[in-house]
């Protein structure tokens, strides 16, 4: 029973940090604009 719930507290914790976008020493959340960027997916996408 421990190890289910383990690995889904694991899986949902460790799900926003894969959508972060990285930017000049920055880590910046998914959906930030930064001049003609947009940070979608892990990375920078012109907009």
């Amino acid at each position: 029973m421990f190890k289910p719930i383990f690995f889904i507290l694991l899986l949902v914790l460790s799900t926003p940090t894969m959508a972060d976008c990285s930017y000049n020493g920055g880590v910046y959340p998914e959906g930030t604009v930064m001049g003609p960027y947009v940070c979608a997916g892990n990375q920078w996408i012109g907009r």
